[in-house]
């Protein structure tokens, strides 16, 4: 019924049409959600859309006037920074021992990597906050940043170990034939080869942090409050503020949205220096 060149020329229409679903999908809440903190909320949900509605900044302004809003966008930058750190310095040396060292249980403990990322977050939301409370880590800078480890951990151990596979083994042999430590092999080879992998996943655990909600809305107050909960703060007793809400939305997906086309370079170097392995 259909010759070559035809089924060729369906199949490319296709993927065509799969790849511009992919886009617009994803974009699509994000364009309502902009067209709602640009107008009034009469304007925002008239049917049919008001295309020459005026655009306003108004929600924006009083978002930004929140002085709660900029200490949580604040709070945000530091347990992001704090949380990548913490994760980095952790998952880089533990990603090389996986690689390198033989022990007993090491195929369970790659398994138990990627349940412990599996868990919900809300799972650890009532013990933690009891011993956080006793401890003094509640609603503090540290304290968020540090349970977020339960989560970012794993997954940066097992993207950064994926990463470390791919180093030659020629390169480790010469490495300690040179009379290079554990320590030295892993500075000098290792990191500078997968440079573009540990950014990668330096980025992806920031825009997690970043995004979370649930831990931070158990284990924050005022002091520590991030930008997810500063968005939730926006809905009244009696009525949603959308305008407010959606200008919240957009404030707080920007520097992570800038963040990941200035790096994005990055990202797909990193994701494709080599496949992810058990």
């Amino acid at each position: 019924m259909f010759g070559p060149r035809s089924r060729r020329g369906l199949r490319q229409l296709l993927l065509y049409a799969i790849a511009l679903a992919a886009i617009l999908v994803p974009a699509f809440p994000i364009v309502w959600v902009l067209n709602i903190s640009l107008h009034s909320q009469r304007e925002a949900f008239s049917l049919p859309p008001n295309l020459q509605a005026p655009i306003i900044f108004d929600h924006y302004r009083s978002v930004w006037a929140d002085e709660s809003f900029r200490e949580s966008f604040t709070n945000t930058v530091i347990v992001t920074a704090i949380g990548v750190a913490l994760a980095m310095a952790i998952a880089v040396p533990s990603a090389y021992g996986l690689n390198r060292f033989r022990f007993r249980g090491k195929p369970l403990f790659g398994i138990w990597l990627l349940l412990a990322y599996m868990l919900p977050e809300f799972l650890f939301a009532i013990p933690i906050y009891i011993l956080y409370q006793k401890t003094g880590l509640y609603d503090t800078h540290f304290g968020l940043a540090l349970i977020y480890q339960v989560h970012s951990l794993p997954f940066a151990i097992w993207l950064v170990r994926s990463f470390f596979k791919e180093v030659s083994a020629e390169l480790d042999d010469a490495a300690r034939i040179d009379g290079c430590t554990h320590l030295g092999t892993l500075r000098y080879v290792y990191i500078p080869v997968s440079t573009p992998g540990l950014a990668a996943t330096a980025i992806l655990t920031a825009i997690w942090i970043w995004n979370e909600l649930t831990i931070a809305l158990a284990l924050t107050f005022t002091k520590a409050q991030t930008i997810t909960v500063g968005v939730a703060s926006f809905r009244g007793y009696t009525a949603m503020k959308w305008g407010e809400t959606a200008a919240a939305s957009i404030i707080a997906i920007i520097p992570m949205l800038l963040f990941a086309l200035i790096a994005q370079r990055y990202i797909v170097k990193g994701l494709t220096l080599g496949s992810v392995k058990g």
